[in-house]
């Protein structure tokens, strides 16, 4: 089981976390189908990327605010007219929607009646709660209130594993010591069907200062978070953080630094990522007349791993590419007595160390390869391959993983090899 949502349903990027000192994303885009003159945020993507799931206070729904879903033909088609779930959404507040793999469980938080009371006013706080369905389409069964979860402080941004038995959210309460600002919380289980554990602080990811979304991927091995930060500008930041194995705390959490300039108040409150981590919808803060909080949508290709090299290694980086555009692959840092780079292309990715081949430190990172293509080094060692996209629907999703090399004197193998990339075309 997994979440679609802030960066909810995406594998395990913990391998290009290395190679990748931001998240790559391109410049975000208004999704104006899914916006409106009120708070539109918080959104959770399906598995397949073909719904979406977020909350609004727009007119016309049952609360203050309520949970909306649209949907789309393929990954960068044109949403729906977004309509607000009725079977979820109540007369009261309900935020932070989190799909579950096979789209038949949901989590989602609420103050609505049977929510815990505050401990410093008799206001009931945001809870945690689940509903079932029976299929795909059909309505949501009575949410329930996951009470092993909750507290007197008020808990969101509920995200787990694919297996079901490790859960992340925020809150106020459990002992929080960061006081009235939300912090990150764990909890586990044996089986997906017993109830959670006592929830516990992630220390090594805990400041004092406050979320507004976490996630977990799949498979366990990396978190992004949303968090505020009083300088350079006071705004939240989108951050991630990864670990070798589920027994290991996270290490020193990366910033992705090319979205901190997004949006003009409040910066990136949520983020979903695609299924393949190649696609991201954005809540955004705005000025209040444009609904103080809109969704955009960005793309990127996926690096992972490290080259190898001189002091600054190979590296190979890529656009996200689209049906109808160019696929543009740059290779950088070529070792100066290369007159050429070489770039492969696969339909699989690898992990292959080739210090024995006489190539301390370089791997192949990309299996299966399709084919090669060469192009001569410009002036200050990169190069670049331009590869035409035919526009048609059906290859909108394929996976190609890449990766280059260049001649070199620097080790008895006579090259030096780049990181890994990851793109998926699409729409």
């Amino acid at each position: 089981m997994l979440r679609y949502r802030s960066l909810c349903v995406v594998p395990s990027l913990a391998l290009c976390a290395a190679a990748a000192a931001q998240g790559g994303f391109e410049t975000p885009v208004l999704q104006t189908a899914l916006n409106s003159t009120s708070i539109d945020t918080e959104p959770c993507l399906s598995f397949d990327g073909l719904t979406l799931y977020y909350y609004s206070n727009r007119t016309g729904g049952v609360g203050g605010l309520d949970i909306y879903t649209a949907t789309r033909a393929y990954p960068g088609a044109s949403w729906s007219a977004p309509v607000c779930d009725t079977s979820l959404s109540s007369a009261q507040s309900d935020y932070s929607p989190f799909l579950v793999l096979g789209e038949l469980e949901i989590y989602f938080s609420s103050n609505r009646i049977g929510s815990t009371p505050m401990s410093t006013s008799t206001a009931l706080s945001l809870d945690i709660w689940r509903a079932t369905r029976t299929a795909p389409g059909q309505p949501w069964s009575t949410p329930t209130n996951v009470t092993e979860l909750n507290s007197p402080g008020g808990e969101l941004q509920f995200s787990m594993t694919y297996d079901g038995l490790e859960c992340y959210f925020l809150t106020t309460g459990w002992g929080n010591p960061g006081g009235a600002n939300n912090s990150i919380y764990r909890s586990t289980r044996t089986s997906a069907g017993l109830p959670w554990s006592t929830p516990t602080l992630v220390a090594e990811l805990f400041n004092a200062k406050t979320h507004r979304d976490v996630m977990i991927t799949g498979d366990g091995l990396e978190i992004v978070y949303t968090e505020f930060q009083p300088s350079p500008i006071g705004r939240l930041y989108v951050y991630s953080a990864t670990r070798p194995d589920r027994n290991s705390p996270f290490g020193t959490p990366v910033n992705w630094n090319e979205l901190n300039a997004v949006g003009t108040l409040q910066g990136v409150n949520s983020v979903t990522l695609s299924a393949n981590g190649d696609e991201a919808i954005l809540g955004v803060g705005f000025p209040t007349a444009t609904g103080n909080q809109e969704l955009m949508r960005t793309r990127r290709s996926v690096r992972y791993g490290q080259g190898c090299g001189g002091a600054a290694p190979l590296a190979l980086g890529a656009n996200a590419p689209a049906i109808g555009g160019n696929w543009d692959l740059t290779t950088s840092n070529i070792d100066p007595q290369s007159p050429i780079s070489i770039t492969i292309f696969g339909a699989a990715s690898a992990s292959v160390p080739i210090d024995f081949l006489g190539a301390p430190g370089c791997s192949v990172w990309s299996d299966i390869i399709i084919t090669s293509l060469t192009a001569s080094t410009t002036t200050g060692g990169t190069s670049l391959i331009s590869v035409p996209v035919p526009l048609s629907v059906p290859l909108v999703g394929a996976v190609f993983y890449s990766q280059s090399a260049c001649l070199t004197l620097g080790n008895a193998l006579g090259l030096y090899t780049s990181n890994g990339c990851k793109s998926v075309l699409g729409g």
